[in-house]
């Protein structure tokens, strides 16, 4: 049986079954890198937020506008 490490450093690493589903170890090496960061960065990550509720928020607004010159 073939085991994978998903860790930067051996004695801490997670032994995975290389039947562990590639979701799975995914999640896990994001975890991982997650908790390695020092400080997050709060202006990348608010304007990750903006752009998100824009995407969200953009299909109702066009359709306002459209609904308001056909009106």
């Amino acid at each position: 049986m073939q085991t994978l490490t998903l860790s930067t450093d051996p004695t801490n690493g997670r032994l995975l079954d290389s039947k562990t589903s590639l979701r799975l170890r995914a999640f896990r090496f994001l975890s991982e890198r997650f908790e390695q960061r020092e400080r997050p960065s709060v202006a990348a990550e608010f304007l990750l937020f903006a752009v998100i509720v824009l995407t969200a928020t953009w299909p109702l607004i066009t359709l306002a506008h459209v609904l308001a010159l056909h009106h």
